[in-house]
């Protein structure tokens, strides 16, 4: 996955438009589907080396990012941006994949997570750096989930299918060492074909 982030710095006289570009930036998220995950952040920091804001987003590749530079959505506010001759500074880079089979100094909340009458269970995991994860298993049969943050869903044994809101008839299937995204403020229809052990981490 690719984190792409963006700092604003505004002008005295730009400052008025600060509520406009924040909902400006937050509607991207929903306009444009690809986007995994998004936040816009408004600095409190009284310091000249600070900005004042910064706008944070998550594709799943080099390929989504660059299709995100040049997204006719994307242009818009990036025309808005300009004509208010705003000041940016941009850092894109590549989150490493965890592909580790343990974890190191990690935090284990011993309650279980239950669902669909414990047909699927889990446990939190938070890591070292603060991350999010949990721990489960999936009885065979149809769950619907919703999200809040994006989600990273290793399929660690086991099969699946998945189907994820807003690309409804595409179904794609998972098995052992394959992965799905799923967007905050989403959901997925998954169908357990056997029993399912895996790994989801939670993206701020």
């Amino acid at each position: 996955m690719i984190k792409h982030i963006v700092f604003f710095e505004l002008s005295e006289e730009n400052m008025r438009y600060k509520d406009e570009l924040i909902v400006k930036l937050n509607s991207l998220k929903d306009d444009i589907k690809y986007i995994k995950a998004l936040e816009v952040g408004v600095n409190f920091t009284q310091s000249p080396r600070a900005y004042d804001l910064a706008l944070t987003v998550i594709v799943n590749s080099k390929e989504d990012l660059k299709k995100y530079a040049n997204d006719p959505i994307h242009l818009k506010v990036i025309d808005f941006i300009r004509s208010l001759d705003i000041k940016t500074k941009v850092v894109d880079y590549e989150l490493p994949h965890n592909n580790t089979q343990e974890f190191g100094n990690a935090t284990i909340i011993k309650k279980a997570n239950q669902y669909f009458d414990g047909q699927v269970t889990s446990r939190t995991v938070v890591d070292s750096d603060g991350t999010t994860k949990t721990l489960g298993i999936m009885m065979p049969g149809r769950y619907k989930f919703g999200t809040q943050d994006a989600e990273h869903m290793e399929i660690l044994a086991g099969s699946c299918e998945v189907e994820i809101q807003g690309e409804e008839g595409n179904i794609e299937k998972y098995k052992a060492g394959e992965y799905f995204e799923v967007p905050a403020n989403s959901s997925f229809d998954i169908n357990v074909l056997e029993v399912t052990d895996y790994c989801c981490t939670y993206i701020k």
